[in-house]
């Protein structure tokens, strides 16, 4: 029996199934005095009038009215379908007994039957709104949780994706020639490393992290990129805070962008390459600005670089951020510039 149940709880088509029989049931029943022949007509007009109720609600009328905010559209259809269809069962029931030649209980036949009718059109619209809201409850739900998950998901990938082995491998070189060169600064960069390194191991479990650190990531990878270059070419990193109170991030958000142009810039073939980029935070919004100039012969590298990273920041964006954000991209043949505006 607790099977029995079970099935039906989880099955909503079942549910609908049980309830139908049971109006044509009733419905039947309460006729049954006026012959078996009448009684099935009636209860056929009846069930057939509480289906369009039914279907008309949970396809129109909540649907494309209610939910989309047209209230009062949704009233004068709903009061329309109601009294219309109550109205005309009333005639078709009072034709039928007149057809049949069977004379009423009631004197007042047609106000009883359009009370009847109207009182049952009101009961399935309301029942309908309940089954309609309740189903929509639980694909939200079920939608929230896959919004989660997916999230998730997204940011493992993002994350493992973010410090590359090649990149270590780099830092870890550059470091040994600083030993090997006694450099006075080497223990600077050891701490850099260091730090980078328990950013991404530990800050960046948690959903969001502070802006002041995301900021700190950015400036010790540049600083990393900037030891591949005697001259640094020209890479510069600006960064105005304005108002940093309390701001976080969701982490490594920036950084995709920032490794992009240190991917794609001629820094290492072009004495003249550049890479250019900005970060300022005022009036509840950040402002986020990357830019490097091209390659001489670009290779399709416009259409890597607008490949997985980017669309992986789009995606975090909206994940996070909803429509308060916006990202810009001009890909030209002298630049590729990225500017990013996210509204706190």
């Amino acid at each position: 029996m607790s099977r029995i149940l079970d099935h039906i709880r989880s099955s909503k088509e079942l549910q609908l199934i049980i309830v139908w029989t049971a109006v044509f049931v009733i419905s039947l029943i309460h006729m049954l005095w006026a012959g078996i022949v009448l009684a099935l007509i009636i209860t056929f007009i009846t069930i057939i009038s509480l289906s369009i109720i039914y279907f008309m609600t949970q396809r129109m009328l909540v649907p494309v009215l209610l939910i989309k905010g047209k209230k009062g559209r949704y009233i004068i259809f709903s009061f329309i379908l109601l009294v219309s269809l109550a109205y005309i069962c009333s005639l078709l029931e009072i034709y039928t007994f007149q057809y049949f030649e069977v004379e009423s209980k009631d004197k007042s036949h047609f106000i009883f039957a359009l009370a009847k009718f109207l009182a049952l059109s009101i009961l399935t619209f309301a029942i309908s709104n309940i089954i309609f809201f309740s189903k929509k409850t639980a694909e939200d739900k079920k939608q929230k949780e896959k919004f989660l998950l997916e999230k998730r998901m997204l940011e493992m990938r993002v994350l493992k994706s973010q410090i590359n082995s090649h990149f270590i491998f780099n830092a870890l070189n550059n470091i040994y020639s600083m030993v090997y060169f006694k450099d006075e600064y080497t223990s600077g960069y050891v701490l850099k490393l260091a730090q980078m390194m328990r950013y991404v191991i530990d800050d960046c479990e948690t959903e969001f992290t502070p802006l002041a650190k995301e900021i700190e990531y950015i400036g010790n990878y540049i600083d990393f990129q900037k030891l591949r270059f005697e001259n640094d070419k020209n890479i510069i990193f600006t960064c105005n805070v304005k108002d940093n109170v309390n701001i976080s991030v969701p982490p490594m958000l920036f950084q995709p962008l920032v490794e992009n142009c240190f991917k794609y810039a001629p820094l290492e073939v072009d004495p003249k390459s550049y890479v250019y980029i900005d970060l300022e935070v005022d009036n509840k919004q950040i402002r986020f600005t990357s830019k490097n100039n091209q390659p001489v012969l670009k290779n399709n590298i416009s259409t890597k670089r607008m490949g997985i990273g980017i669309k992986n920041v789009k995606r975090r964006l909206f994940l996070y951020y909803g429509d308060s954000y916006s990202m810009d991209i001009s890909d030209c043949a002298e630049y590729f510039r990225v500017e990013l505006l996210i509204r706190l």
